[in-house]
């Protein structure tokens, strides 16, 4: 994100940033004042998680040293490209630390009340005080966006991660011998799980250079059209790649449902156990 978006998104202009550095040169003298109320603050609102950030001496030292660095940098409001990037970089370390964005907006609004109203000492006439705290708190939401919206990627990116090796667990491939692999789906087989599902299935076809692969559906909880599509789209797919897919585990009653559904399955192969699937997989690479 560029200053130009962001200054069309909060409408900051420069005369935004003249009045941010005008009020700087008066409250920054005091910054130290400022690191005393902020953490008091802090203390008083975390509660029992203040130790949990702030363990030790050393690592409130580091942590008020950053803050201070941050808001002089902020009061200068030199809104180049190297303070952008200094800005993300903060949102990716309370991204690492887990710090709700909640949690960091409500410091940022305690810190506007610190700065404007505790620190502030008249230099200001009263004609250009209101247009100078706004100025102030629309650059500081500008950027504090910066920071949440870093934070926020970051966390979608973790989710995605987890969700990932979620999936990894619960579709366990299995070697049952050279060139026979078999998957046992369990629960909902939705749009996105079809998806993940072939796409290991095909590596793993690649991987191992398999030419069967059982796709056992004993235990999955529904089976309708969007199933037995997803179903048909992976045989299909393996079947580009050299490999036939037994599907095991149709009961009576989903192969009753797939007729009344009027649901093609073309050439796909099924059975209706994991034994006779593994007996026409076998077969096939020559093992009795």
């Amino acid at each position: 994100m560029n200053l130009e978006e962001l200054s069309r998104l909060f409408g900051t202009s420069e005369k935004d940033f003249e009045r941010v550095r005008e009020i700087g040169a008066i409250v920054t003298p005091d910054i130290d004042r400022y690191i005393e109320l902020f953490y008091e603050y802090l203390e008083q609102a975390l509660g029992p998680d203040y130790e949990i950030h702030f363990p030790d001496k050393d690592t409130l030292a580091r942590a008020q040293a950053a803050s201070r660095r941050a808001w002089l940098g902020f009061f200068e409001a030199k809104w180049d490209a190297q303070y952008i990037s200094s800005r993300e970089r903060i949102g990716e370390v309370h991204a690492q630390l887990q710090v709700e964005p909640r949690h960091y907006l409500a410091a940022m609004n305690k810190s506007m009340d610190i700065w404007l109203e505790d620190i502030y000492k008249r230099g200001l006439d009263e004609k250009s005080w209101p247009s100078t705290v706004a100025s102030v708190r629309r650059v500081a939401m500008m950027e504090a966006s910066l920071v949440v919206d870093v934070y926020s990627r970051r966390t979608g990116e973790v989710i995605a991660q987890q969700s990932r090796a979620m999936i990894d667990m619960s579709t366990p491939i299995a070697a049952l011998r050279e060139g026979v692999l078999m998957l046992p789906i369990v629960g909902l087989l939705d749009s996105r799980r079809a998806e993940d599902i072939m796409q290991r299935m095909l590596e793993q076809i690649a991987e191992k250079q398999a030419i069967m692969f059982i796709l056992d559906i004993s235990g999955v909880a529904v089976v309708d059209t969007a199933v037995a599509n997803h179903l048909i789209r992976m045989t299909k797919a393996a079947q580009l790649m050299g490999c036939d897919t037994i599907v095991s585990g149709l009961s009576p009653s989903v192969a009753r449902t797939i007729v009344e559904l009027g649901i093609d399955v073309g050439e796909m192969r099924t059975t209706g156990t994991l034994q006779d699937a593994l007996k026409l997989a076998f077969k096939r690479v020559g093992v009795e």
